[in-house]
């Protein structure tokens, strides 16, 4: 692997966020119980979140990747594992509410995976593009000298 260090780097960051968002809101899973309406607004909160983390952080990892890669996948799994570890290990009671959740962080994931590859490969684009223009610059800086 190219740049396993960059992977690493973007890993142990999302994977502290994926955790902090999950301690956080894991408070408010016993209001679930109280309404469908409020069940499916924290559902919808909570897949809404982990979808734009995840998008967040695949854009940003496919932007400076010198050659296309799949890794982009696995850190989209590695960012799941702590809301996952989390409701299935660590939460006291398993019900009808953390199956929701977890059946909705499997298309939010999904998602930002697939429109996070998308604008990264697009931003990295722009960037070499910027890149190129910036070095001929240079070059043509150079030569006038």
């Amino acid at each position: 692997m190219q740049d396993a260090a960059r992977f690493f780097a973007y890993t142990t960051w999302a994977l502290m966020i994926s955790l902090g968002i999950i301690i956080f809101t894991h408070q408010f899973f016993p209001f679930m119980d109280e309404s469908i309406w409020l069940a499916l607004i924290i559902v919808a909160a909570f897949g809404f979140l982990y979808f734009n983390l995840i998008y967040a952080v695949i854009k940003r990892f496919i932007k400076k990747v010198p050659a296309p890669t799949s890794m982009h996948i696995a850190l989209a799994g590695i960012i799941l594992s702590p809301p996952f570890v989390w409701i299935i290990v660590i939460n006291d009671t398993f019900s009808q509410n953390e199956l929701l959740l977890l059946l909705i962080l499997i298309p939010a994931a999904v998602l930002g995976t697939i429109y996070g590859n998308q604008a990264g490969i697009k931003a990295r684009y722009e960037y070499v593009q910027k890149l190129k223009e910036y070095q001929k610059r240079a070059e043509e800086k150079r030569q006038n000298s």
